[in-house]
């Protein structure tokens, strides 16, 4: 792959979103939402590439995939004013429809097209595959570490909001704002187990679920960027003062320690 064909990727990619905007203030919000996602996940890939170790090719095949990772939830938005996959579509697999509808990696080597696609196809699942080889595990991993390291970035700036207008996120998350959460929840936290997405019963269980996920991050430069943003802290804040949370907080202190210094 060369920068040209990058660039003609995110031409179209932002022609494609501007596409779905109405003119209505809560609609064109969210999937704005997506669209400036989008846009921090590839300038976190950029910020962090020389961290990771990434070679030319490689930051070139880590911002595809980040550029196109969720080109599939303004369709599923479109169809299904949610963007909970829970109940409506797939949206990495949409995404991958979208692409092969429009030809868009066509024009790339079949190694490269292979790698982004698997990367997109596997960003959204509750687990990656046993059976992958290093390269396509190596940037499948990648986009979940930057997917997450974003979703981070969206829920702490709008946690005032969600106590302020919690019918707002039940539409958009699929979540009701109650002052509770699940205990099971909290204990696979703890225990640093892998949560699916059809446990959560309230937005309290999604973020505690996404504190979660730090058991599930691969990558060190990512980890560190996650603790020097005090997302954790913020979470945390926002949660019911309970034995449970506290011990989740302490919890993911000291796991973040660990495994940066592990590196």
């Amino acid at each position: 792959m060369i920068m040209q064909q990058f660039e003609q990727f995110e031409k179209w990619f932002y022609d494609y979103v501007a596409a779905f905007y109405i003119g209505e203030t809560l609609y064109d919000d969210n999937i704005r939402l997506k669209e400036c996602h989008t846009r921090r996940v590839c300038g976190d890939i950029l910020t962090l590439a020389d961290k990771l170790g990434l070679n030319e090719q490689q930051k070139l095949i880590a911002r595809t995939t980040g550029l196109f990772h969720d080109v599939g939830r303004f369709e599923q938005y479109k169809r299904f004013n949610s963007y909970n996959d829970i109940g409506t579509i797939n949206h990495a697999l949409l995404g991958l429809e979208i692409l092969a509808a429009n030809k868009i990696l066509d024009c790339l080597d079949p190694r490269e097209k292979k790698l982004i696609e698997s990367a997109i196809g596997f960003h959204g699942d509750k687990d990656l595959p046993k059976n992958l080889d290093k390269e396509t595990e190596f940037f499948a991993k990648l986009i979940r570490d930057f997917d997450k390291l974003d979703i981070y970035f969206v829920m702490v700036e709008r946690l005032d909001d969600l106590k302020k207008n919690p019918e707002k996120y039940m539409t958009t998350l699929g979540y009701p704002a109650t002052d509770g959460y699940s205990q099971h929840i909290a204990q696979a936290v703890l225990e640093e187990r892998t949560i699916d997405y059809r446990d959560f019963k309230s937005i309290n269980d999604m973020v505690i679920g996404i504190i979660g996920w730090l058991s599930d991050i691969n990558f060190v430069p990512v980890l560190a960027e996650i603790k020097n943003r005090g997302h954790i802290g913020k979470f945390i804040k926002f949660l019911p003062d309970t034995a449970d949370i506290r011990n989740i907080a302490k919890h993911a202190e000291n796991l973040i320690e660990k495994k940066i210094k592990s590196n």
